[in-house]
């Protein structure tokens, strides 16, 4: 091999890590609004032909099956050998996580943005990184960094500033929902429970395959049976092509496979603190997607509610990077 074949390899090598987190960013940052748009395209369905062709369970059914499947396959002989040996406790970290991660997180996620606006559910959803802090120091033991009231502050302000500026140009009044709200709350709540289970079950070194591969597919066939259940069978048969490419495609390959992928990619090049430090931007995409996609409203205010949220976070990562140094 020659030595500009040699330096293009330990180029490309380098540039792996960012433009790995970059696709993150760009793919995870983007969810909300695809979604959005399945959700409303699902609706001008429903209203024109009376068929309910889009539900929680059709959606979710299909992306962790996909993500599940492909998991499974990648990682399929180290999590076969560690399955035999799961323990009592290991299996209830499992389970915990299929509840909470993969199925109420995401059914909260989904039902808080069919009565919020993508913007107005990305804003809530920020609470979810103090949540995450006050659950690992509750039941990890963890100090909560000194700027966490300053962090608990700024998001605050910013989701007061978001609110007082009015909502959605896609709902009528442009209020918040209080239902979309309670349950952006659920999802919360839900959220911050699976990264704590999540932690957990990385502490006890278990695979890919396992710990997001099987609660995957295990998390599918509760949304294919809820979906049998509540709609029959013609809920997945009435599906037209737009939305099984749409769905199996865009969001379920390309939005959580794809994410999964990248995002492990960027933790084995740059490491988990720089991964958490710049997966802030996230909230900045979205917010971007959903006015340039959604034609959503991205006034001063939400702008400002934006930057206090991602000031906040950062201040938190930055925070808890020094307290780890320093120990």
């Amino acid at each position: 091999m020659s030595g500009n074949q040699v330096k293009g390899k330990d180029r490309f090598q380098q540039l792996s890590g960012p433009l790995s987190l970059a696709l993150f960013v760009l793919l995870r940052g983007s969810d909300s609004t695809l979604l959005k748009w399945l959700q409303l395209r699902g609706a001008s369905i429903a209203m024109d032909e009376g068929i309910e062709v889009i539900s929680f369970c059709n959606v979710f059914f299909f992306s962790t099956l996909v993500s599940g499947v492909g998991l499974v396959l990648l990682d399929r002989r180290t999590s076969c050998e560690r399955f035999k040996l799961l323990t009592v406790q290991e299996k209830q970290l499992l389970a915990w996580q299929t509840v909470l991660g993969f199925f109420l997180a995401p059914v909260a996620y989904y039902l808080a943005l069919e009565s919020l606006g993508v913007v107005q559910q990305t804003l809530v959803f920020s609470l979810t990184v103090p949540a995450s802090a006050l659950l690992a120091s509750w039941s990890l033991g963890e100090r909560l960094p000194r700027t966490f009231p300053l962090s608990v502050g700024l998001i605050m302000v910013g989701l007061l500033v978001a609110a007082a500026a009015g909502g959605s140009a896609t709902f009528e009044g442009g209020g918040l929902s209080l239902s979309g709200v309670a349950w952006a709350l659920v999802g919360v709540v839900a959220f911050a429970f699976s990264g704590l289970s999540a932690r957990r079950i990385q502490q006890h070194g278990l695979p890919p395959g396992l710990s997001v591969g099987l609660c995957s597919l295990v998390a599918s066939i509760a949304f294919a049976v809820i979906a049998l259940a509540l709609y029959g069978p013609s809920h997945f048969m009435d599906l037209s092509r737009w939305w099984v490419l749409g769905v199996i495609g865009g969001y379920a390959c390309l939005i959580t496979l794809g994410s999964q992928w990248t995002l492990a990619r960027a933790y084995g090049s740059l490491g988990v603190v720089t991964v958490t430090f710049w997966a802030t931007l996230t909230l900045v995409v979205s917010l971007i997607a959903a006015h340039w996609v959604l034609a959503e409203p991205l006034g001063w205010p939400q702008g400002l509610a934006a930057a206090l949220i991602v000031i906040a976070v950062l201040i938190q990562q930055v925070s808890g990077r020094r307290r780890i140094g320093a120990g």
